[in-house]
């Protein structure tokens, strides 16, 4: 009994060892993080919206690092490409991806041959904003409200058409929700990006678009679209007036976009608590917030652990509707 009791105190004691070495590891590397620059892969084109909101939180990131942060845009294959390079990079947190929609839950479903899996090969650092989603519809239409929107197509002997920035894409599957929940037909024409969907609705080509906010405030403003409905759970403080589709009786139809910094699975959960604390500073400054406010987003600043679970439930939510409505998956 006492050789057992020594044995097991031996091995308590080189556990305790084996754990404090790896909490001073942990502490040195967070406090020496980072020690060069940092890249932040935006899987997007240079000019678009979360280009935009990458490389406002770089900025402020380096100055509190005191070391560069770059953003490297590496657009493709809806997002796949860009956050693929990030899946496989060193976890070490010096690479970073600006994730959306698409590519972390969506993707997934629709593609037949996924270069990583979004979900088991990366990690949430942080959600960074929110993104409503309008309905945004040809000011020519007959129509006031959402249920005068529901009424007229049923009237149209083949319903509605609706644009969407391509197949997959989140204003895609928002189309598909709304005419689940609506009880009506609408044919869904895929275009390449947000603003040539748009611009097919202002031009008659089809009759309405599932669109973050931000891409179409401009047009909204001018009298160019007329935004019928927001779906999300409250109004948008960009369109107070604007009913949500829950006002409208739709409660199922709720689509928010957001954007988010992931890494790569295996990185140190000292260096995420590092990266997460400048980004999240980075959001809280008022410069930053104000910039981002104008544009239609919606600041979030999560953790870790709450950011990968609502990207889990988000993959588990478009995942069962990609499944039910057929939608073809991409090569």
């Amino acid at each position: 009994m006492k050789l057992f009791s020594l044995m097991g105190r031996r091995q308590a004691a080189r556990t305790a060892v084996v754990l404090c070495a790896a909490l001073t590891g942990y502490a040195a590397m967070a406090q020496t993080f980072p020690a060069r620059s940092i890249r932040l892969v935006v899987a997007q084109a240079p000019g678009s919206s979360a280009d935009a909101l990458a490389r406002s939180v770089a900025t402020k990131m380096a100055e509190s690092f005191k070391s560069p942060v770059v953003v490297d845009n590496k657009p493709g294959a809806n997002g796949n490409l860009g956050m693929d390079l990030v899946a496989k990079a060193a976890p070490d947190g010096y690479t970073l991806g600006l994730a959306v929609p698409s590519v972390m839950t969506v993707n997934p479903y629709v593609y037949k041959n996924m270069p990583f899996k979004p979900l088991e090969d990366l990690v949430g650092v942080t959600q960074t904003t929110s993104i409503i989603f309008g309905l945004h519809i040809n000011p020519k239409l007959p129509v006031k409200s959402v249920a005068d929107l529901v009424a007229y197509a049923k009237r149209q002997p083949n319903g509605l058409n609706y644009s969407s920035a391509g197949v997959g894409n989140l204003g895609h599957l928002a189309g598909e929700l709304f005419a689940a929940q609506a009880g009506i037909k609408m044919t869904h024409i895929p275009n390449k990006g947000d603003t040539p969907g748009l611009l097919d609705v202002m031009g008659g080509q089809t009759d309405l678009m599932f669109a973050p906010v931000p891409s179409a405030i401009s047009y909204v403003r001018g009298g160019r679209l007329t935004l019928l409905a927001v779906a999300s759970r409250k109004r948008s403080a960009t369109f107070p007036e604007v009913p949500t589709l829950i006002e409208a009786g739709l409660p199922q139809v709720v689509v928010e976009g957001w954007t988010g910094i992931v890494v790569p699975a295996a990185t140190p959960a000292a260096v995420i608590a590092e990266l997460q604390r400048a980004v999240n500073a980075s959001l809280a400054d008022p410069s930053i917030r104000a910039s981002v406010e104008q544009q239609g987003f919606e600041i979030v600043g999560s953790n870790s652990r709450d950011f990968t679970q609502f990207m889990k439930q988000e993959s588990t939510k478009w995942g069962e509707l990609i499944q039910r409505s057929g939608i073809k998956l991409a090569d």
